[in-house]
């Protein structure tokens, strides 16, 4: 979630605050909140990001974390996701499988 928002450069507050709630939502204890910190001013790498993945669920679970925090509209953003799906070695239809559950959601 933290690498898609800072995906166009920077994260605004709309971003920040999804991070924040979904953070909150897992019960973060404060190893957790420094982890998150840390990632925050880590620089955004799709190819770093993937690599820590271990399996396809995890890869179909990190993309979607992905796309529930992207501005649909912003080029920098959607390149972004089209990376890291590459990266992640998805599938074309589980990506749009995946981009459509959120979409459905929203």
């Amino acid at each position: 979630m933290i690498a898609a928002a800072k995906a166009d450069g920077h994260i605004d507050d709309a971003e920040q605050q999804r991070i924040s709630s979904a953070v909150q939502a897992m019960g973060a204890t404060a190893e957790v909140n420094r982890f998150v910190e840390q990632e925050l001013r880590k620089p955004l790498d799709p190819a770093d990001i993937a690599a820590q993945v271990t399996a396809p669920e995890e890869a179909a679970e990190v993309y979607l974390a992905s796309v529930l925090v992207v501005d649909e509209q912003n080029f920098m953003e959607k390149a972004y996701l089209q990376e890291l799906a590459r990266q992640l070695k998805l599938e074309p239809g589980l990506v749009a499988e995946l981009e459509k559950q959120v979409q459905q959601a929203g």
